[in-house]
């Protein structure tokens, strides 16, 4: 009984959540809360006369959590912020000028921050040996940060050869706002159409770079799903097995 009662404890529920005092408040649920704020916002503010200054912040804020996710791994953390720089000042400068190089070199750095970003969270699902909040966070950070990487990496696409995609709801603004900036929550929106593989068939890519990206992403998205239900349930079984010893 009593043993029962100290694994419904609150320090062991808190533990089972992931949020322990060394682990507070869940770095991977942090970096969760940031990822859904980056893509509910987009959509919201889009056409609000504040609309990059709202998308600038999410998209740091993700940069940043990152970050903090795995700022006690040295090698991740050096290449992550060596990456992270250009991104989020590629991003400030062009809230002023218009530069397709500028455009490319952010989309570059922010689809290369984010990959980086993916491999240390599925390695991380991979050396774990219990599943906990934090750790499901981490797992549906992983998912929701493919879509948003290859989505600055279909962006890329377009901005090195335009017209890559049939739909013309890429914006294509007159003033100083670029391309990319004022475009992303579209690019976004497709990436996410690949890699459920829900092929609405509003946007196509015409391009053998979009095509092979877009067939890439989708192929990617169910290998892991497949992998990491098997990798989550396998390891929710030896958990529960070594508990009931």
């Amino acid at each position: 009984m009593s043993e029962k009662s100290s694994l419904l404890s609150p320090a062991a529920l808190w533990r089972r959540l992931g949020l322990a005092r060394h682990n507070w408040p869940g770095r991977f649920t942090v970096l969760l809360a940031t990822i859904l704020l980056l893509l509910v916002s987009q959509p919201i503010f889009s056409g609000h006369a504040f609309a990059q200054i709202f998308a600038d912040a999410a998209i740091s804020l993700v940069l940043l959590s990152a970050l903090y996710a795995f700022r006690a791994t040295k090698t991740y953390f050096t290449i992550a912020l060596i990456l992270m720089v250009p991104a989020i000042g590629s991003r400030f400068v062009l809230q002023f000028t218009s530069n397709p190089t500028l455009e490319m070199v952010g989309a570059v750095c922010s689809c290369l921050f984010l990959t980086v970003t993916v491999f240390a969270l599925v390695s991380r699902l991979f050396t774990v040996k219990s599943v906990t909040f934090d750790i499901i966070s981490a797992a549906i950070c992983a998912y929701l940060l493919i879509g948003v990487a290859w989505a600055y990496a279909f962006a890329f696409v377009e901005l090195r050869h335009p017209g890559s995609f049939s739909a013309a709801l890429f914006q294509r603004p007159t003033g100083n706002m670029a391309p990319l900036l004022a475009s992303l929550h579209t690019f976004v929106y497709y990436s996410f159409v690949c890699l459920t593989t829900t092929g609405f068939g509003d946007i196509l890519p015409v391009s053998e770079g979009a095509r092979s990206l877009s067939v890439m992403e989708a192929v990617f998205g169910q290998l892991y799903m497949a992998i990491l239900v098997a990798r989550l349930v396998g390891l929710e079984i030896a958990q529960s097995m070594k508990e009931e010893r």
